[in-house]
């Protein structure tokens, strides 16, 4: 019986959530595509932000050949007021899962209207190139 009421509970959740007008962390999600060459990522905003630019690349130590994924992500503050971020970047592996790291932006202190700062994301995401598909969301902090 507890079982059934929690299901109940978590399909209610989801459906206030999805419903039109029932959530406004919902409706102020913001995505984009940004490409280069071959790689895609997926930009997702759930705070008052914008993301300027995301530079991926491998970060291999000196005679390696594999490194883990680290995202350069250049961040605006939108909103009206000092604000800070949380960023979650992954990247696809090449049997479909997603590896990912998150960093906080900007490291200390908030982030005045307007003005820009560098979130260094490093993910568990291993490899000798850049994966084809990377994911990047933003959150208000934790």
């Amino acid at each position: 019986m507890k079982t059934k009421l929690t299901s109940a509970f978590f399909i209610a959740i989801a459906f206030l959530l999805c419903a039109p007008g029932g959530s406004a962390v919902a409706q102020g999600v913001k995505e984009k595509t940004l490409k280069n060459g071959t790689n895609v990522i997926v930009v997702r905003t759930l705070a008052p932000a914008e993301v300027v630019s995301v530079k991926p690349y491998i970060d291999a130590k000196e005679g390696k050949k594999i490194g883990r994924l680290k995202m350069d992500v250049v961040l605006k503050n939108t909103a009206d007021e000092p604000q800070s971020y949380s960023v979650f970047g992954q990247g696809k592996t090449d049997t479909g899962g997603w590896l990912g790291g998150v960093a906080k932006a900007p490291s200390k202190g908030k982030l005045e209207p307007g003005k820009e700062v560098t979130a260094k994301v490093r993910t568990g995401y291993e490899g000798e190139s850049v994966p084809d598909e990377m994911r990047l969301e933003v959150f208000p902090p934790q």
